[in-house]
Formats: C-alpha cells, sequence, structure tokens
C-alpha cells in the first residue's frame, strides 16, 4: 500500500507541474496577441515553441505516471494481478473493472497514441495539434489521480 501512496504522490506532484505548463503556454500566447514580450532575448514565437516543448515533456511523463499508477491501483486495490504490460492493456482493464468511464477510456486511448507520437516529432502541426490537446488530457489524468487516490 505504501507503494502505491507513493506512486499516487509522484503521479500528483507531476499533474501540478504540468498544470504550470498550460497556464505558462496560455499566458505566452496572450502576449503574443497584445503584442507584449515576456523576455528580451527571445522573440515570443521562439519562447511560445519552447514551452510548447516543454509542455509536451511534461505531458509525455505524466502519462507514464499515469498508467503505470493505474496498473498498481488495479494490483493493489481492484486485486487484480495482471497479465498485460503496457499502457492500453491497462486502461482497457480499467475500464473493464469499471474504474474508467467508456468515454475517458477512449479518450485515454487517444492521448497515450499522442504520447506516442511526441517520440517521432518533426513537424510543427504535429506538435501543435498534440498541445492543444493536452489541457483536455490533462483534466482527465487529474480527474482520475483525485478519484483513485488510495485511502489512509
Amino acid at each position: 500500500m505504501e507503494s502505491l501512496k507513493l506512486a499516487h504522490e509522484n503521479l500528483t506532484s507531476a499533474l501540478e507541474r504540468l498544470n504550470e505548463s498550460i497556464d505558462h503556454l496560455e499566458q505566452c500566447r496572450k502576449c503574443e496577441s497584445t503584442k507584449e514580450t515576456m523576455l528580451t532575448f527571445m522573440d515570443n514565437s521562439k519562447l511560445e515553441r519552447s514551452l510548447r516543448d516543454s509542455l509536451i515533456q511534461r505531458f509525455e511523463f505524466c502519462t507514464d505516471l499515469f498508467w503505470k499508477y493505474l496498473k498498481k491501483y488495479l494490483e493493489l486495490i481492484v486485486q487484480i494481478t495482471p497479465d498485460f504490460n503496457g499502457p492500453k492493456p491497462v486502461i482497457r482493464a480499467a475500464l473493464k473493472a469499471g474504474l474508467l468511464s467508456e468515454t475517458d477510456a477512449e479518450t485515454l486511448l487517444k492521448m497515450i497514441e499522442s504520447r506516442n507520437m511526441t517520440s517521432h516529432i518533426y513537424k510543427e502541426e504535429i506538435a501543435d495539434q498534440i498541445s492543444a490537446n493536452i489541457p483536455m488530457h490533462y483534466k482527465i489524468m487529474h480527474k482520475y489521480a483525485d478519484s483513485l487516490m488510495p485511502q489512509a
């Protein structure tokens, strides 16, 4: 049970950092629309790309922590000994166990696909598309991090 609590703490901490990146990128985009500069040594387009890339990196980290926490929760709380490995089977098992709604499970599976694409980002359009969906993915991960919290 202690390992589940530690995994939950790591997940919630990472989600807090992801939320910070979401806020920072949104603030940068607002500055661009008002022609303010956030930093004098970097134009807004370079700063926005840097913040977007940071957001994507934090998203990768949170996605990995999320599915691994979900797996541990299935093992320790639901007491399903999984004979699977990898994020998609874990999400499907959590859906089957009634931990996730069908709609959220579908969104989480798309989130895993986006996370897998981040390893192969060579196009700005793909990075922009993935970063645009991260706030939605954050909300779902945060929702389940709250609802699947280990009991004291």
